[in-house]
């Protein structure tokens, strides 16, 4: 059985004196960032396993020095179904699909 895969973006601004600083956070704590200007604007894109691991990294985000605001733009969830992922019969031969 998999998992569903969470997949979310935030908008980070952080002071740009400590962009570098604010990004390898954001690294060191599993985010992507995809995008990024000299001004402090960040692009993070998530892949989780629940909402609430979401909301605890915008939460951890927030707080970081350096950040002056941290918000969630797109959450969307990629429902894995089970059925998909099995095996197929095996085709008999001559068999027309």
């Amino acid at each position: 059985m998999t998992a569903d895969v969470h997949i979310s973006s935030l908008v980070v601004q952080a002071r740009p004196d400590r962009l570098d600083e604010v990004s390898n956070a954001i690294v060191m704590r599993g985010g992507e960032i995809p995008a990024s200007d000299p001004d402090g604007k960040l692009v993070v894109v998530l892949e989780t396993e629940s909402e609430q691991t979401i909301s605890d990294f915008l939460n951890e985000v927030a707080v970081m020095p350096g950040v002056l605001s941290a918000n969630l733009v797109f959450h969307h969830i990629d429902e894995q179904d089970p059925a998909a992922s099995a095996v197929p019969p095996a085709q008999s031969p001559g068999e027309k699909i």
